[in-house]
């Protein structure tokens, strides 16, 4: 049932499987006593932990798990990269940001976040900073200056 969990998605056969190991230790200890019931939990313990990292080894390369894992990398440039040098660019807000919306940038239309407060459509916006997939943006002033944040 636990290995079944691999390819039915939803914990629920990996509960009842966890449950039946239990149930059977349990059993166990009832029908042969504490020695054997302790030496049944001993190897269940030692063949769980075996039989995972054998499974963790092998399962990769057998043809279900190499149609499963990812077996290649993303390319070194990402869109993240390709976003980093709009630091410091001018814009226009092309939808409210309360804070979250989208902003336009040259041609580029971005999703951004307001660094503080509402900015309405068609107000100038700058770039403040990015973090990874973040662009943070700060309305700028009609004489082109970012509004100063209190």
């Amino acid at each position: 049932m636990i290995a079944a969990e691999v390819f039915v998605p939803g914990l629920v056969l990996g509960i009842i499987g966890g449950l039946s190991l239990l149930t059977a230790i349990i059993l166990c200890y009832f029908a042969f006593g504490p020695l054997a019931g302790t030496a049944a939990f001993a190897a269940l313990a030692l063949l769980t932990t075996v039989g995972f990292f054998l499974w963790l080894w092998l399962f990769p390369q057998t043809p279900i798990g190499r149609r499963l894992m990812l077996n290649r990398s993303l390319p070194p440039q990402s869109s993240s990269h390709a976003e980093s040098t709009l630091t410091g660019a001018s814009g226009t807000a092309l939808t409210p940001l309360r804070p979250a919306g989208t902003a336009r940038f040259g041609n580029r239309r971005v999703d951004v976040v307001a660094e503080s407060g509402f900015i309405e459509p068609g107000d100038c916006v700058v770039v403040v900073f990015q973090e990874g997939l973040r662009t943070v943006v700060r309305k700028m002033e009609a004489s082109g200056t970012p509004e100063k944040q209190d």
